[in-house]
């Protein structure tokens, strides 16, 4: 799925099993644009399933800035609706304190908290 179909999926408002699955698999794109999409899309089902959460939590650590924005936004939104989201936020800080994407870890709890 390349981007712009992840960002229309989201639009949608659906969160059906297989628009989900799609948009975690575009997690893993090879374009980071695609990759923004998805996880700003995801953000917009407020699907906070196990699956979706720890995918998100992963792209904190993509290389592309946008990407990660994108996923601690998606964290934000999700967070307002689940109670697992929090936990693993703060157990990604915990666990990347030396990691240089730190900083997306606490823009996804600043999203959480605010």
């Amino acid at each position: 799925m390349r981007g712009n179909a992840a960002w229309a999926l989201g639009g949608l408002k659906v969160a059906s099993d297989g628009v989900v699955d799609a948009l975690v698999q575009s997690l893993w794109d090879e374009e980071s644009w695609v990759r923004g999409n998805a996880a700003e899309a995801l953000g917009g089902l407020k699907v906070a399933s196990d699956r979706v959460v720890d995918a998100l939590v992963q792209s904190l650590r993509d290389e592309g800035s946008w990407v990660r924005w994108n996923a601690a936004g998606a964290l934000g939104k999700l967070g307002k609706q689940s109670d697992t989201v929090l936990p693993a936020v703060v157990t990604w800080i915990e666990e990347h304190q030396d990691s240089k994407y730190l900083g997306s870890g606490i823009d996804a709890l600043w999203d959480l908290v605010k």
